[in-house]
């Protein structure tokens, strides 16, 4: 087996050698640092074609359903295939936990499956029989833990409600497996709340019971709003209060730990349809949206969406590069929300998304914040895995110590960019009105976060290289060993 063949080589070089390089095909263990968090999500209704494993460290298989009576269960045929969702969701675990990636359920999820996770959780009884029946579906599907996916709680019995199942499933998985070895976690709301309806309440008890926090930090803004706006803007946007930063933020103040804050990452954008030609303006990117109509990407057909692979596709994406619009569109970078945004003439469409500029800023400042990690909805809305290896190997060169120019502003310069979007002056929903730079922003003009060139690194650029920094006789020895083993 490769690990194994890994962990032969390895063990020899850094007896000889006393370095932690080692192969690509050992990159889930050399990558990330050992407490680090990418995690992916995968939906169970549909197939992922060549999963990029060494680029993640969890997975959450999206989504199982709880009955009212607190029984666990996949649900429905995957889609384009003759397999169920039951057996999709074994061969996914199979192969992630064969590529040393934790894996996960999640329980619930938006709409129905929500409203029934909602009443298996509504009586002690019943929450009782869920925690039984969740130590059953992790021991059947050999998971390596559970995640909680209640979009959203109504009130602040409901909330306790939560907070009783979390902290009975966190005993429960701990009896039954010993103490730390299966992994409970939650997904919260995009704002500091655990439901828009529920106003803040102490979450020390929550981040005691699980070991991570999933944000969402992302569908601020989408066709159901009236203006067009970033689907996930780095700051807020001068006429509504939320956004990664203001999030992540607002989490850490209420009491969530760092080291247990996991932000999220979108790859995907919202569409919009307006009657304004904003290529005529591309200072101003909030305009009236026309009856909230919208256009679906040519691949997903995802209504209102376009994912990564949407933009980027060869026939009827919108950009013919990561960074570059196909001819009918426009691409415009906004300094003030950190994120690119497409528009295309023809049919009046106004997409807000994130591309890899965008994604550096946002993990930059996680970092900086010292979250443990990010994770990613989805990792089948990639393109070519475009995305999820630029994350991989941003987060690995940062934790390596590289350091990064032109990426997310300071502290103090986000705060001036927050009041500045307070000013009535800045701006008006009924004119438009030609912005100059903040300063502090990062400067489309160049590379966004760009990282300064290692100590002995052979290529600059995000992606880590094979052995970077060792001497030349080390890798051929290397090379000469692993020769032996093919």
């Amino acid at each position: 087996m490769i690990i194994n063949r890994c962990f032969g080589v390895a063990k020899m070089l850094l007896t000889y050698f006393a370095t932690a390089h080692i192969f690509s095909e050992c990159a889930q263990a050399s990558t990330y640092k050992d407490d680090r968090v990418v995690l992916g999500y995968f939906p169970v209704q549909r197939i992922v074609n060549d999963i990029p494993w060494d680029s993640i460290t969890h997975a959450n298989i999206a989504f199982a359903f709880a009955n009212e009576a607190g029984e666990l269960s996949f649900e429905g045929n995957v889609v384009n295939s003759t397999l169920t969702s039951e057996e999709n969701a074994r061969a996914m675990i199979a192969e992630g936990r064969a590529n040393q990636v934790k894996m996960l359920v999640a329980v619930g999820g938006q709409g129905n499956f929500s409203e029934y996770l909602a009443a298996a959780l509504n009586t002690a009884s019943s929450r009782a029989a869920f925690v039984a029946n969740t130590i059953n579906f992790i021991t059947e599907y050999s998971l390596d833990g559970i995640d909680i996916d209640w979009e959203y709680p109504k009130n602040i019995d409901e909330a306790q409600s939560l907070l009783d199942t979390l902290q009975a499933t966190r005993a429960a998985l701990d009896q039954s497996f010993g103490a730390g070895n299966k992994l409970l976690t939650i997904t919260l709301y995009n704002h500091p709340y655990l439901g828009p309806d529920v106003p803040t309440v102490n979450y020390e008890p929550y981040a005691q019971a699980v070991d991570y926090g999933f944000v969402m930090a992302y569908d601020y803004f989408g066709s159901w709003t009236d203006y067009t706006a970033p689907n996930a803007p780095f700051v807020d946007v001068p006429f509504y209060q939320g956004s990664f930063r203001n999030t992540t933020d607002a989490w850490l103040q209420a009491g969530w730990p760092a080291n247990k804050l996991v932000a999220g990452l979108a790859f995907y954008g919202h569409s919009s349809t307006v009657s304004t030609d904003m290529a005529a303006n591309t200072a101003n990117q909030y305009v009236a949206i026309l009856n909230h109509t919208t256009v679906d990407g040519p691949v997903s057909g995802i209504e209102g969406t376009w994912t990564w692979r949407d933009l980027r596709d060869k026939a009827n994406g919108a950009l013919s590069s990561p960074n570059k619009a196909r001819s009918g569109w426009v691409r415009t970078w906004d300094s003030y929300t950190m994120t690119p945004w497409l528009f295309r003439k023809s049919d009046n469409l106004y997409i807000g998304y994130d591309d890899k500029d965008s994604l550096g800023i946002k993990m930059d400042y996680m970092l900086r914040k010292q979250l443990a990690g990010v994770m990613i909805w989805e990792i089948g809305y990639d393109y070519e895995n475009e995305l999820i290896s630029y994350v991989r190997d941003f987060i690995v060169r940062a934790d390596n110590g590289a350091s990064l120019g032109n990426c997310a502003p300071d502290d103090s310069q986000l705060d001036a960019i927050f009041d500045a979007s307070r000013n009535p002056n800045f701006f008006n929903r009924r004119s438009l009105e030609t912005r100059a730079d903040v300063a502090g922003t990062p400067n489309p003009s160049k590379p966004i976060c760009q990282f300064e060139k290692l100590k002995n690194e052979p290529n600059s650029g995000h992606a880590l290289q094979f052995g970077v920094g060792l001497p030349n006789a080390m890798l051929a020895a290397m090379a000469a060993v692993v020769a032996l083993l093919v």
